[in-house]
């Protein structure tokens, strides 16, 4: 009994960091593993909004940014989160690819290009 006691509360346990890490993971992450190789150009502009065409090196390469104030807050500096996601289409427009990566800008409030800030790892 007390052996399955300990399973329980193990499973409990690993139930709630699995919880947790999903809240650290952006939104858009989990929608684009989620379509990935199903859906269509219009399906993921409708889902993420106006996305900007890249050269690519096989069929079409959008471009999509979420940019974020992060007030100061305690000795931390004031500057602008922005994550890119670059999304590969194939040549009948299903999302077939897809990076994000994640940049800080200290004391830039709209950042141009996203990749001129400090690169964190993305999630």
């Amino acid at each position: 009994m007390k052996h399955l006691k300990h399973l329980v509360l193990l499973f409990l346990a690993m139930s709630f960091i699995l919880c947790g890490c999903a809240l650290l993971i952006p939104w858009e992450c989990r929608y684009l593993k989620a379509v990935q190789g199903r859906a269509t150009l219009s399906e993921v502009q409708q889902k993420l909004g106006t996305l900007a065409k890249v050269d690519g090196p096989n069929g079409m390469t959008w471009l999509y940014e979420v940019r974020e104030e992060q007030p100061s807050h305690r000795g931390t500096p004031t500057g602008f989160w922005c994550d890119e996601y670059r999304l590969a289409f194939d040549e009948k427009g299903v999302l077939r690819d897809w990076t994000h990566r994640s940049f800080f800008h200290k004391g830039e409030l709209q950042p141009e290009p996203c990749q001129a800030g400090y690169e964190r790892l993305a999630l």
